[in-house]
């Protein structure tokens, strides 16, 4: 049996994502690997988050963790397209990020553009169109390219 702790925190106070090596809850603090100083750091619950692992890992072998910004593509007719992963009634899903004036226009038009896909389901069905981390949900800013989505109605 593997005893590797596989969670990961992101540390509020230095706004970064560190691979968790022992969880204290008496003193309820997170203990990590700072990989900036190769030492090992403490932080308190309040002042992180708690990312969890999925089990599923992206094209290049890393494992996807909870806040997690993947590229999909669902098949060769459209645009690639970006989620977050995020855990929600006992499952890990990946809900689209759309850009702002796709947000505001659907809003104004009253559509419902919440996108969730099971992704374990897109795990095993993008081994045409791999799935790709390309950062977190804390650090990770969209590019001016990542505006060619499409709206179906």
């Amino acid at each position: 049996m593997n005893s590797e702790l596989k969670f990961r925190i992101y540390n509020k106070l230095l706004k970064k994502c560190f691979k968790v090596t022992r969880i204290d809850y008496i003193e309820k603090c997170v203990y990590y690997i700072n990989k900036d100083t190769e030492d090992e750091d403490i932080v308190s619950f309040e002042d992180c988050i708690l990312l969890m692992p999925t089990g599923i890992y992206d094209s290049n072998r890393h494992e996807i963790f909870e806040g997690d910004i993947i590229s999909y593509q669902e098949n060769s007719f459209t645009y690639k397209k970006l989620a977050e992963i995020i855990y929600e009634n006992g499952c890990f899903v990946a809900r689209q990020i759309l850009p702002k004036n796709v947000e505001i226009k659907a809003e104004k038009e009253n559509l419902y553009l919440d996108d969730f896909k099971d992704l374990l389901c897109m795990a095993t069905l993008s081994i045409n169109k791999p799935i790709r981390i390309v950062g977190n949900k804390f650090t990770y800013k969209p590019s001016r390219n990542s505006s060619k989505i499409k709206i179906t109605i």
